[in-house]
């Protein structure tokens, strides 16, 4: 990864914490469906019993070896450079904590929600002084087409087939939760050549990374050609990014979506699901994040079901009407 833009290529390698089995099969599935070396090379699983667990590549049995800590792990596999941390919530915070330390690490993953926010800031700005990346807390991570997914992210291979994600597209998608991920995935298969890279940044109060450090990698990406991030309502994620494209720290085109309108409605402050998706004051609510959005030049739809017209208006201003030759064949 000699790029600083790029977190995850056809040769990254993962460890893998805790013995999540279903999450790591459909990494296997994945890679074995692009034609890549397996992207686990080791799970770490304090105080098991079991030296390694197998898993199947393609209708081939393989075995990954299994560790007591992450140290000796990290040593083992000096390449593996993702932690693809799925530590319960009470631990979660120590082995991200300890994972900064290892200089192979270089982007953490972590699946939890509810880490304590005084923990979440810390571990930010540690990572961040580190150069070191972190996609959570409360994220079902991401993928880079043809190159790198990350456990559950865009579901069965039934789906991943459906979305196209075994090919890398142009368009770049950041968003809060992991399922309306998904959704974007679909939208974006449907209507462009599909997706060069998607991060779910989670949705706890206090993620590791933002819209904006994703949106301003993307920038320095010639491969992405414009972005779609899908927020909601409480927090100022969209604010950083309107902050960063008067700074032209961004200037390709964004879409750019907050859920939550319908919050407006209701006295008082609500918070819809996530633990951030409260909005405390007016500026933080979706309709005037939109508003601010659409105000600092990004293309904002009327309503959710207006963008995937908008992705498809978009994509062939800039690459041409193309959209009826991207029936592209299936891998079986």
């Amino acid at each position: 990864m000699n790029q600083e833009y790029i977190l995850f290529d056809r040769d990254t390698q993962a460890i893998f914490w805790n013995l999540n089995v279903d999450a790591i099969q459909r990494m296997l599935d994945y890679d074995y469906m692009i034609g890549r070396n397996p992207s686990v090379v080791a799970i770490v699983a304090p105080g098991s019993q079991r030296n390694f667990e197998k898993f199947f590549y393609g209708d081939r049995e393989i075995l990954i070896p299994i560790y007591d800590n992450l140290k000796e792990t990290s040593i083992m596999y000096p390449k593996a450079s993702v932690l693809l941390n799925f530590a319960f919530l009470r631990s979660a915070y120590d082995v991200t904590k300890e994972a900064l330390l290892h200089t192979n690490i270089k982007v953490i993953v972590i699946t939890a929600e509810g880490v304590p926010e005084r923990f979440a800031r810390e571990l930010s700005i540690q990572a961040k002084k580190l150069n070191k990346w972190i996609i959570g807390p409360a994220s079902v991570g991401g993928i880079k087409p043809y190159a790198f997914k990350i456990a559950n992210t865009g579901g069965a291979v039934e789906n991943i087939k459906l979305a196209r994600l075994f090919k890398e597209g142009s368009v770049g998608i950041v968003t809060r939760s992991g399922g309306l991920l998904n959704e974007l995935f679909n939208i974006v298969s449907k209507y462009t050549d599909g997706v060069a890279e998607g991060i779910a940044i989670g949705g706890d109060k206090f993620p590791g990374t933002d819209f904006v450090d994703h949106l301003i990698r993307f920038e320095k990406n010639p491969k992405i050609k414009f972005s779609i991030i899908l927020g909601e309502v409480g927090g100022k994620s969209e604010y950083k990014v309107i902050e960063a494209i008067k700074n032209k720290l961004i200037t390709k085109p964004i879409i750019g979506w907050c859920i939550g309108t319908v919050s407006d409605y209701f006295g008082g402050s609500i918070q819809f699901g996530h633990a951030r998706a409260k909005a405390d004051k007016a500026s933080e609510s979706a309709i005037q994040k939109n508003k601010a959005m659409k105000e600092a030049g990004i293309l904002v739809p009327n309503s959710f079901n207006q963008l995937p017209y908008l992705v498809k208006e978009l994509y062939e201003s800039l690459i041409g009407n193309t959209t009826d030759d991207l029936s592209t064949n299936i891998i079986d």
